[in-house]
């Protein structure tokens, strides 16, 4: 399968993935063309390479009158978003540098709201699937925004001269992840930097707040430099791609590194992307390894052993997580708990454990595992369509079994027995009822 793994160990912006991803995909003309497409006069991009320690990058630039992003009067690098009271009873996505830019708030600017950007990019002259993409992305952003500062979403609006970037390296993105055409993405921890970061309307805390829900359920680190790594347009994309964590076992086949904004003498400011294929038997079975964390529980009420247990944990990142019933020492009953867990998470979910249960110490043990590959799938039955999933095995047939949940919701919805829904997916999915 091919994938893409995001070195974010300086965090990630728009920018700093459109200058590396463009690269990879080869499809920089086309991301200098999506100005025009969008309808956006006066405003152009491109891509120059710039020396980073000593790395040359890609770096990515959009320019509004002649005038790049960190150069244009009243303009903020870094594409990215939040959301501001403002006396008019608005609120406003403004777009600020990563550290110490901002504007004095002294001239009047026209506002985009939310649908108007939307109106702009189903209006533009894209494919479908970019354009799906970016309008997915944007109603995200302003879902979290929304929520972020306790408003409605459709008060939400974008700076005029930020959302130019944002609108660009948006829609940027989502071109670069439909050209690059991967099956999954994984990612280090990402950097999100700490301290404060100043806006155009205040002083944020680092992450800010639609950057740290974005990031929900990732791994993170502060990094040894203060300010702002990771932007809000960069956990968007993070969040756009779903990427995982706990790199399996890949042949890297090309790389590209995005240059940041800024160049200190102390830090890489640098994005580097990798596109790899995973490693698969000759069977055609795919293999990654993770981290079984074991402990034995004998004090604890059956109630805090339960299901509950389990799906906190799964919620938290575990790949699996059971418990079994054993006899343990002196001949006391008690419950061994078995989490599964990516690598980069283990720690976390170990003090997780500790936290939620009675036991006193946990066990950690690497494993590799071989797992056949499978995707979601739907079965249409006489009583409607069941998600399923379907699994290839070694030989090249396809195994394809209902899931029992979706099963379950159709027929409280259709008044049937669920055994008779189930057995009709079967059907449908071309086994034989068992």
């Amino acid at each position: 399968m091919r994938i893409l793994i995001i070195e974010a160990h300086s965090g990630i912006s728009g920018d700093m993935f459109v200058a590396a991803a463009a690269k990879l995909a080869g499809c920089e003309l086309e991301v200098r063309d999506l100005p025009r497409r969008l309808g956006l006069p006066g405003v152009t991009c491109g891509f120059r390479d710039v020396l980073r320690g000593s790395i040359q990058c890609r770096k990515f630039d959009v320019m509004e009158g002649g005038h790049s992003a960190e150069e244009a009067p009243h303009s903020h690098h870094h594409s990215h978003g939040h959301a501001h009271p403002h006396d008019s009873g608005h609120s406003h996505a403004e777009d600020h540098a990563p550290h110490d830019h901002g504007h004095d708030g002294s001239h009047a600017h026209e506002h985009r709201a939310l649908s108007q950007i939307l109106t702009m990019i189903e209006a533009a002259d894209l494919e479908r699937p970019v354009a799906e993409r970016a309008l997915r992305m944007f109603r995200r952003l302003g879902e979290v925004e929304a929520a972020a500062h306790g408003i409605p979403i459709e008060r939400v609006h974008f700076h005029e001269v930020g959302a130019v970037d944002s609108i660009v390296d948006i829609v940027a993105a989502a071109l670069c992840m439909e050209r690059l055409a991967i099956g999954a993405a994984f990612a280090t921890p990402i950097c999100v930097g700490s301290g404060t970061v100043r806006t155009a309307h205040g002083i944020l805390p680092v992450p800010a707040p639609a950057t740290e829900r974005l990031l929900r359920g990732m791994p993170t680190v502060t990094g040894d430099l203060s300010g702002e790594w990771t932007t809000p347009t960069g956990a968007l994309i993070l969040d756009e791609l779903g990427v995982r964590f706990g790199i399996p076992e890949c042949v890297t086949t090309d790389a590209a590194f995005g240059g940041g904004t800024r160049n200190p003498e102390t830090r890489l400011s640098v994005l580097r992307l990798r596109l790899a294929e995973t490693q698969q038997s000759a069977v055609g079975v795919e293999r990654d390894e993770l981290v079984v964390i074991s402990c034995n529980i004998d004090d604890s009420p059956a109630e805090l052993c339960g299901a509950t247990l389990l799906d906190t944990l799964i919620q938290a990142g575990a790949r699996d997580a059971v418990i079994r019933p054993v006899l343990m020492k002196k001949g006391r009953p008690g419950h061994q708990l078995e989490v599964l867990v990516p690598p980069d998470l283990a720690e976390t979910m170990a003090l997780r454990i500790l936290s939620e249960t009675s036991t006193i110490g946990v066990r950690m043990n690497p494993v590799r595992r071989i797992m056949l590959p499978r995707e979601a799938c739907v079965i249409r039955t006489a009583h409607g369509a069941i998600a399923a999933k379907s699994v290839r095995l070694p030989d090249g047939r396809c195994r394809i079994t209902p899931e029992f949940e979706s099963c379950l919701a159709l027929a409280a919805e259709k008044g049937l027995a669920v055994q008779d829904v189930y057995l009709a997916a079967l059907r449908g999915a071309g086994d034989p009822p068992r």
